[in-house]
């Protein structure tokens, strides 16, 4: 019996622990997004240099961590709170940079990409959870004859054991890196088409295949580059893992499946939302047939998106969270 009590002290001493984050700030320290090793190449014919502008739309002390959290996680950068515009907007220029695309940033011009969002809904209701976060970045453009919008959302969950520490990179720094990445690619894509070589996909490919091979914990990173590759010779590997049992890998080939497959794979999305058993799947594949960006995936999203807001559940909220940040109007 007394053993039993000891035991029960235990558990309340350590549960105490881990819940006094929540009465405290939680600094988050980001690290300097890294840029992207794989190159793209001009697919039929290189591209004039485009000059832009960079242009902070955020608003005034723009709210960049949202959800019960957002008065106790604080973001900061070598020691001090992150500026919202600067940090995104340097690492969206440098991985252009990176990926060797044809635009060079001046102060001033006509053509010009606008940061209309950064934000982190961050979720958690108790130490056995998960602290979920759901990472968004939009970015406008006004480069040529219309307006372009690029968007990105990267959901991620982690369970801290020892410290509140684990969750940073999984929840934030990845996140952030991966959208970043995204954008550029969409970017690329709208503007440019260049792609990853031939080659560079098939070494991606290999990646894949190995990691699986010894298990490795990121090797949905690599996926994430097949996606970002705007090379069709990708798609058949990465719709191969939209029923991997590896949960990263599958999220991640169904995130990527819209920006990749297009149009074609509409249909295979649909499915995959309507059959999935769990609501991340089901989210992914939503966030992807948003990215295709037909007339028809318009009205698909704008659709889903009204019955989602009338649904009082939790992926209700978060499924509309994602919605809105890709309807037709917002």
């Amino acid at each position: 019996m007394k053993n039993k009590f000891i035991l029960v002290g235990k558990i309340t001493i350590l549960l105490a622990i881990v819940f006094s984050f929540q009465a405290c700030s939680l600094k988050v320290p980001l690290r300097s997004i890294g840029q992207s090793e794989n190159i793209y190449v001009p697919s039929l014919e290189k591209k004039d240099i485009k000059e832009i502008s960079f242009k902070d739309k955020l608003g005034n002390s723009p709210k960049v961590i949202s959800g019960v959290f957002e008065k106790i996680v604080f973001l900061e950068n070598n020691k001090k709170n992150v500026e919202a515009y600067s940090f995104i907007s340097n690492a969206i220029k440098n991985e252009l940079e990176a990926r060797k695309l044809p635009i060079k940033f001046v102060e001033e011009s006509k053509e010009s990409l606008f940061l209309k969002k950064f934000e982190i809904f961050v979720h958690r209701t108790s130490s056995y959870s998960p602290m979920v976060t759901i990472s968004m970045l939009k970015v406008t453009a006004n480069i040529g004859n219309e307006e372009k919008i690029f968007r990105s959302v990267i959901k991620r969950g982690k369970v801290p054991i020892w410290s509140m520490d684990e969750v940073n990179d999984p929840c934030f720094n990845e996140p952030i890196s991966l959208m970043v990445k995204e954008v550029v690619s969409k970017i690329n894509k709208a503007y440019f088409n260049y792609k990853l070589s031939d080659e560079k996909v098939e070494e991606l490919i290999k990646r894949i295949h190995d990691g699986e091979k010894v298990n490795d914990k990121l090797n949905y990173l690599n996926m994430y580059e097949l996606g970002f590759s705007n090379n069709v010779k990708a798609l058949e590997v990465v719709k191969s893992y939209n029923d991997s049992f590896d949960e990263y890998l599958r999220l991640t080939s169904i995130a990527v499946l819209g920006l990749l497959g297009g149009e074609n794979e509409f249909s295979n999305l649909v499915a995959i939302y309507r059959n999935a058993k769990l609501w991340q799947d089901r989210a992914m594949a939503l966030k992807a047939i948003a990215d295709i960006g037909t007339e028809r995936t318009k009205k698909f999203v704008d659709l889903e998106y009204k019955y989602w807001q009338k649904q009082d559940t939790k992926e209700g909220k978060w499924n509309s969270m994602i919605l809105k940040l890709y309807k037709t109007k917002n």
